[in-house]
C-alpha cells in the first residue's frame, strides 16, 4: 500500500475535514462530563460502576457520530470538489485508495478513544474498575469503530450528497444504538432478545455491564464478543467489495 497516499488521507482527516477540531471538541465535552460526574458522585443515587458505564457509552456515541460523520462524506467531498479524478488518475488501485480513506478516518476514532482514557480514570477512581473500564472501552469501541467507519465509507462510495451519505449514515448509528438504549423494552419479548443478542452496540453494552456490574472475567466472554467481531469483518468485507465501485459519481 502506498505510505504517501496513507499519510496524505490521515492529514486530510486530522486538518482538512476538521477532524482535529471534532477531537478538541470532544475533549471539552468529556470534561464537562468529567466534572459534572466527580461533582455529583458523592451524593448521586447510582453506583461509582453504573456512572462508568455511561460515561463509557457517552464517549462511544461520540466516538461514533464523528468518526462516521467524516468516513461519509470522505469519497462524496472528491466529488463535489471535483478531485475524485485526479485521484483516480492516481497509480493507486481502487481498494488501496478506500483502505487509506478508511485508515486515515480510523486514525481519528482511535485518537477520540484514547483522549477518553484520562477522563474515564478520573471518573472510575477508586472503584477498583478502572482497568477493567478501560480495557472495555479500548478494545469494544475498536471493534465498532472498525464496523461503522467502513458503513460510513461504503455510504460514501454509493452516494453522490454528502448531505445525504452523513444522513444515512447517522441514522443507520441510530437504529443500530437504539435496542441498546431501552433494553428493557426489547427484554419484554423473545424477539426483542434476540435482537439484543445480534445488535452489536447492545452486545458492547452488555459486556460493560457482566463485567463492571456482575464482575464477571474477561476471559469467559469469548461467546458475547463474537457478535461484534462478525460485525465487523462482515462490514470491512463488504467494503473491499465495494471499492471496486469507486466512480467519478454515486450510484442513484
Amino acid at each position: 500500500m502506498n505510505r504517501h497516499i496513507i499519510k496524505k488521507e490521515i492529514k486530510e482527516s486530522l486538518f482538512d475535514s476538521k477532524g482535529l477540531w471534532m477531537i478538541v471538541a470532544a475533549a471539552c465535552i468529556l470534561s464537562a462530563l468529567c466534572f459534572l460526574v466527580v461533582n455529583m458522585k458523592e451524593g448521586s443515587v447510582l453506583s461509582q460502576n453504573d456512572i462508568l458505564q455511561y460515561a463509557i457509552k457517552a464517549s462511544l456515541f461520540l466516538t461514533l457520530t464523528v468518526s462516521m460523520v467524516l468516513g461519509s462524506s470522505s469519497f462524496v467531498a472528491e466529488r463535489e470538489e471535483n478531485t475524485m479524478e485526479s485521484l483516480l488518475l492516481t497509480p493507486v488501485s481502487k481498494l488501496n485508495l478506500s483502505a487509506a480513506k478508511y485508515l486515515g478516518v480510523l486514525s481519528i476514532g482511535v485518537l477520540l478513544l484514547i483522549v477518553s482514557v484520562p477522563y474515564l480514570v478520573a471518573i472510575g477512581a477508586g472503584s477498583g474498575l478502572t482497568a477493567q473500564a478501560i480495557a472495555l472501552h479500548l478494545s469494544g469501541g475498536l471493534l465498532l469503530l472498525t464496523a461503522f467507519v467502513a458503513i460510513a465509507l461504503i455510504l460514501s462510495i454509493l452516494m453522490d450528497s454528502s448531505k445525504a451519505a452523513i444522513l444515512v449514515s447517522t441514522l443507520i448509528l441510530i437504529v443500530l444504538a437504539f435496542p441498546a438504549l431501552v433494553q428493557g423494552l426489547f427484554n419484554l419479548s423473545a424477539f426483542g432478545q434476540f435482537i439484543l443478542r445480534a445488535d452489536p452496540v447492545a452486545c458492547c453494552f452488555n459486556l460493560l455491564a457482566k463485567v463492571l456490574t456482575d464482575k464477571t472475567p474477561l476471559w469467559s466472554l469469548g461467546g458475547a464478543i463474537f457478535p461484534l467481531v462478525l460485525f465487523s469483518a462482515v462490514c470491512v468485507s463488504v467494503l473491499i467489495l465495494t471499492s471496486s465501485r469507486i466512480a467519478l459519481k454515486g450510484e442513484k
